[in-house]
């Protein structure tokens, strides 16, 4: 049974929840970025799923509370189960290994909810211009789900009275931001893009494969078109890039384009194959 060690007084207006387990490598820089910025958050809640390495320490040093999960870990329910013991009126969901490096960053997030119009904030992974920097409903029907998020939970901020409205949904594991993210546009909020530099330290196997598995299944949610390259475009590609690894002259920018091209195919065919089990559209 996961539970709280204490009850956190409702006075603050800005919280910062970070989920770890055995996170004593990264959060050291996590946390004196966090307490770098020229937007401090009133208090910082730490999610410990079980750790061994003194992890929990850390943050009590830097400040930080600390609530227990004793359960299985499963991603959605320890969000839902975080914000709901977080009284601030806006909660920056944060990764215990995504370090902050602009010193202003939160305060660019904090700004960008003073716009009553805007549900959340957080950065874009990388320069796409696809979408603008402030993506509605109109648009996102316009254009189309894009295989990437617009929003993440590893470093994004939220107005917690819409979560107590729509707590993430637990069937959706992985894709619960992207889903929440897109249910507050549906209901005419703005989703804004904030531009700021942050480093992810833990190294991870791409995850191409399963941010496409959940493109095509939101977008069949919420009826938008998935929009990529395609099943026939995808697959030529794969071919000139398999040609170029096997004659030597290609770069590791290709060999990065090969895995991506192959994991978005292979997904694509396993939803196709597997619409049955789907969510139908709300």
């Amino acid at each position: 049974m996961a539970h709280r060690n204490d009850v956190l007084p409702a006075t603050e207006t800005l919280g910062a929840l970070i989920r770890f387990k055995n996170s004593a490598a990264t959060l050291p820089a996590v946390l004196a970025a966090l307490k770098a910025q020229t937007r401090l958050p009133d208090i910082i809640l730490g999610i410990d799923s079980g750790s061994t390495d003194g992890s929990p320490a850390l943050l009590e040093a830097a400040g930080g509370r600390i609530i227990r999960w004793s359960a299985p870990y499963h991603h959605s329910k320890v969000l839902n189960f975080g914000l709901a013991q977080c009284p601030a009126e806006r909660v920056l969901v944060l990764s215990s290994h995504t370090v902050l490096e602009s010193r202003d960053a939160l305060a660019k997030l904090d700004a960008a909810l003073n716009d009553p119009r805007v549900a959340c904030a957080s950065s874009p992974w990388d320069d796409d211009p696809f979408y603008s920097d402030a993506i509605t409903w109109e648009e996102l029907r316009a254009k189309g789900l894009k295989l990437g998020s617009f929003y993440s939970n590893s470093f994004g901020l939220l107005r917690r009275r819409l979560w107590e409205d729509a707590p993430f949904d637990e069937s959706l594991p992985t894709m619960e931001d992207y889903d929440w993210a897109i249910k507050q546009v549906r209901r005419g909020f703005v989703c804004r893009r904030v531009r700021f530099d942050f480093n992810y330290q833990r190294q991870a196997n791409t995850r191409d494969f399963i941010f496409t598995a959940c493109a095509f299944r939101l977008a069949a949610r919420h009826r938008l078109r998935v929009r990529w390259l395609g099943r026939k475009s995808s697959a030529v590609e794969l071919v000139r890039l398999t040609i170029a690894l096997c004659s030597r002259q290609s770069s590791p920018t290709d060999r990065t384009a090969w895995e991506m091209h192959r994991a978005r195919l292979l997904a694509s065919l396993f939803w196709r194959f597997n619409r049955a089990t789907t969510d139908r559209p709300e």
